[in-house]
């Protein structure tokens, strides 16, 4: 006969003790114990109802009311549980819900549990995965690692509301089946059709994607559809492949309305000892000439790139990067990159301690329409090394250094340097507060020079007069002693610390009477600077050397309060002896005083931030170069503003006068809009690359996304007015679409 036993929340231990055919029935133990466990078929199951039952003659066991069942990590609650020990047939009842080991959740009025609770039959099935998406179906049974579903419905949108009903989710997948595969962690479809805005837009008789619990997975990924002028519509299909953890690869091809068919493809590779990648991509389009007109021929173009890493030992490494362009124009019209150059570079580097010594060798592609390839230099070698001496002489930090480089042109000059130096520095601070730093460098360069006579540009050839020998050789030697005294004041106030630093520096360089007949290979791009004005040498590369003596001064005012910060510099160099000729006119350094050159930067809370970089004229006190920058907001909205200017008269190309403001907005609604916006507008004429433009507009763009937990829309309009070849001005509508899972 049936006992039953009844209680506010019952945890029981229930035992079947068959003691023999002595007894004419078998005898039922109950006791409450610490661990909540009743033994069924040899399995520990942790069992808890509001009201419990037990019949030994059929073995059938009960539970109404609140039901707990917990079973090597599976959670099982319903309204009632019956359980037969004999065959091992369960049957929940009444608002189920099974948790899984992996965080699923399965909801059913009914759930059938047969083989110790681990096959499961189940009628309007509801499964919640990991991640919030869900599966309906009309039933479902569970084997092991495989749940299979018929007639269900796949979507991770949210589709109940906060008044309890519900709604249509943005996006679902119907299929007639669904297999779910926890071994391999993949969902399969069969007859499968997809509905976004309840309108269906697509039909397979097969589909498959990644469940919530796999990282990365192969498949479709977001589509990548635009509009432009050049191309027309263009509609680039990701495929992303996952060979194993430490390979994949993503192939994508792009059709285009205008320029026919191209295939882009990108492969990565992680190693036990480095990693690298490579990308490229291929088309056979129209011909076209300089003037952008049809030639009636067809081309291959394309571009490859590549880059890497190596660890060879804990002292040494290698790094490389791969970049070529079949034609100047390429990477932009076909919106890979808007590089106007490109560099190939090997470099293999030691690490000693402090020491340091690297070979490389740099090679250089240049796109701009006045690049001419014969007159672009490769660097094959350049090595660099420094020792820093274990030992302190006189208290101070002694180095040794050396520096070779061979720049190769195919059409054009050529140049070998060998560099060596010694350096020594010592930083004193005295009783009053002053910091001492002590600067001393000894330097010998040796140069050979070819083709003197075919530079790639004749403002930096130091000397040659285009009618002397065309090969050259020099030896120079150098040496520079610098002092930079520093003074930090320091005051507390009830708002925040305030520190002035007055600083005074001290450069002497023997003047030299042949200060710029040596070539100027890697310091050309020089401008006087907040960021140069007191450095000890003040050209980045070796070429460029500035003799004779100097005197910097300036002063540095510092503030950090609770909510408010900010830095401040200004200073001014004053050539005492040398030669005023060692840098181009328009740099900041011509006369015996420098321009004036400044800094400001402001800070408050997290939502405001203003940086003014600035370069005035010593005498007129004309702005030679403006940089401002200005950030208003938050991380939901918020407006950043520039305006640049450049008014220095130097006609090196990418050295260019110009003047121009920029602007970028963006605002979000709410947790799913975001709008977004920019603006590049050249408020003067200038002269780009050696074309002439004048005033106007740059660029623009103005988008929109929305986002939520399964799905994500863009929608992004540009408008560019640049032109160069077979790159016109023109509007560009790009449209993204993303459903969560599904790429």
């Amino acid at each position: 006969m049936p006992l039953n036993f009844s209680r506010k929340r019952l945890s029981a231990t229930i035992a079947a003790l068959c003691l023999g055919t002595a007894l004419s029935a078998p005898s039922i133990a109950v006791q409450a114990q610490e661990d909540d466990r009743i033994t069924l078929d040899g399995n520990k199951v942790e069992l808890a109802a509001d009201q419990l039952s037990y019949d030994a003659n059929t073995g059938e066991i009960v539970a109404i009311g609140r039901v707990r069942l917990d079973h090597e990590g599976y959670v099982l609650e319903a309204g009632e549980v019956r359980y037969n020990e004999k065959t091992g047939h369960a049957e929940a009842s009444g608002a189920v819900e099974l948790v899984t080991p992996n965080g699923e959740r399965i909801f059913s009025p009914r759930v059938v549990l047969d083989d110790n609770l681990t096959k499961a039959f189940v009628d309007d099935i509801r499964l919640l995965l990991q991640d919030g998406a869900q599966v309906r179906a009309i039933s479902g049974e569970r084997d092991g690692d495989t749940t299979t579903l018929d007639h269900a419905v796949y979507s991770p949108c949210e589709v109940c509301q906060k008044d309890g009903g519900t709604k249509e989710p943005l996006w679902q997948l119907k299929a007639v089946r669904v297999v779910h595969d926890r071994e391999k962690r993949r969902l399969y479809y069969k007859n499968a059709s997809l509905e976004v805005f309840g309108v269906p837009i697509l039909w397979t008789p097969y589909f498959s994607h990644p469940d919530p619990t796999v990282e990365k997975a192969s498949g479709f990924l977001p589509l990548d559809i635009q509009t432009s002028k050049d191309l027309g519509l263009v509609v680039g299909v990701p495929y992303y492949h996952v060979f194993n953890d430490s390979q994949d690869a993503t192939i994508t091809p792009i059709l285009t309305t205008k320029e026919g068919f191209v295939v882009a493809g990108e492969y990565r590779q992680a190693l036990r000892a480095g990693e690298y990648t490579a990308d490229g991509s291929i088309t056979y389009a129209d011909e076209r000439d300089s003037s952008n007109m049809l030639t009636g021929g067809h081309e291959f173009r394309g571009h490859v790139r590549s880059n890497g890493e190596f660890n060879h030992s804990s002292r040494w490494r290698s790094t490389y990067q791969v970049a070529w362009a079949s034609d100047d124009t390429y990477l932009r019209r076909y919106n890979f990159s808007n590089a106007d150059s490109l560099m190939s570079e090997y470099k293999l580097e030691g690490f000693y301690g402090a020491s340091y010594i690297s070979a490389r060798t740099m090679a250089f592609q240049g796109l701009r329409q006045e690049d001419i390839a014969g007159k672009t230099a490769f660097a094959l070698p350049l090595i660099d090394a420094e020792y820093v001496a274990p030992f302190k002489p006189l208290g101070g930090t002694f180095k040794l250094g050396g520096n070779a480089l061979a720049l190769h042109r195919t059409d054009g000059l050529d140049t070998q340097r060998v560099s060596a130096s010694a350096n020594w520095q010592k930083r004193y601070i005295t009783s009053l507060g002053f910091v001492v730093d002590v600067d001393g460098l000894a330097r010998v360069d040796a140069y050979n020079l070819d083709e003197l006579d075919k530079p790639d540009d004749a403002a930096f050839t130091g000397s040659y007069d285009g009618t002397s020998d065309t090969s050259a050789s020099e030896i120079r030697t150098l040496t520079r002693l610098s002092t930079t005294v520093t003074w930090p004041l320091v005051k507390m106030t009830g708002t925040g610390t305030h520190m002035i630093e007055p600083i005074v520096e001290v450069t002497v360089s023997p003047a030299r009477a042949s200060a710029t007949d040596v070539v100027n290979e890697d310091s050309r791009a020089f401008e006087l600077t907040d960021l140069n004005l007191f450095s000890a040498e003040r050209a980045a590369g070796y070429d460029l050397w500035e003799d004779g003596t100097r005197l910097t001064y300036g002063v540095r005012w510092r503030y950090d309060g609770e909510n408010l910060r900010s830095r401040i510099m200004v200073g001014q160099s004053w050539r005492i002896t040398g030669s005023d000729l060692v840098f181009a006119d328009g740099a900041g350094l011509e006369g015996d005083f420098s321009d004036l050159v400044g800094r400001t930067e402001i800070y408050y809370k997290d939502w405001l931030e203003f940086e003014h970089r600035y370069r005035l004229d010593d005498t007129s006190f004309d702005i030679r170069h403006n940089e401002v920058n200005l950030k208003l907001g938050t991380a939901k909205r918020g407006i950043l503003l520039g305006y640049f200017k450049l008014d220095r008269d130097l006609n090196f190309i990418n050295r260019e006068d110009r003047e121009e403001i920029r602007g970028n907005a963006y605002i979000s609604v709410d947790d799913n809009w975001r709008f977004d916006g920019g603006i590049t507008h050249r408020l003067t004429g200038a002269v780009i690359g050696g074309v002439s433009e004048g005033a106007g507009g740059v660029g623009y763009n103005i988008g929109v996304t929305y986002a939520n937990e399964c799905i994500e829309l863009g929608l992004r309009l540009k408008k560019s007015f640049t032109e160069d070849r077979d790159i016109e001005p023109g509007t560009s509508i790009l449209f993204r679409l993303k459903l969560k899972n599904l790429g």
